[in-house]
């Protein structure tokens, strides 16, 4: 069966019609499927992934993401963020040698954090902006 690819405008609006109707939204799963089913109604044959949909909604600024980390065992080091694929920044602090130490990684543009144990985005809980 062939299938079709959206463009960001229609995924976009079709995040904004579910955002309406759910303001607060679990995990990027049931996003998912809300915004599929939006667009179904369009085309049938209409496919996005929840990666897709997840960096058109933060380049729009739709909707504020509250991201949930999960705990690794060892560090893990992300050239690009994981969440929208921007630039990280590392945030670094002086310690009492006078040695520099990066304290986490920080992207501007979705929020993401990398922090020593806690670098794996887990979770995502999507809230509609006003």
């Amino acid at each position: 069966m062939s299938y079709r690819i959206p463009k960001d405008y229609e995924i976009a609006k079709a995040i904004g019609n579910c955002l309406s109707r759910a303001p607060r939204i679990r995990s990027l799963n049931v996003l998912t499927e809300l915004v599929q089913t939006e667009l179904m109604c369009i085309d049938e044959a209409f496919h996005v992934s929840g990666e897709r949909i997840r960096r058109v909604g933060i380049k729009n600024k739709l909707f504020n993401l509250e991201i949930h980390y999960a705990h690794t065992s060892g560090p893990t080091y992300y050239e690009k963020c994981p969440v929208c694929k921007g630039p990280l920044e590392s945030v670094k602090n002086m310690t009492l040698d006078w040695e520099t130490v990066e304290i986490s990684r920080d992207c501007r543009r979705c929020g993401y954090s990398a922090k020593s144990d806690a670098s794996r985005p887990a979770r995502y809980i999507i809230t509609r902006r006003d």
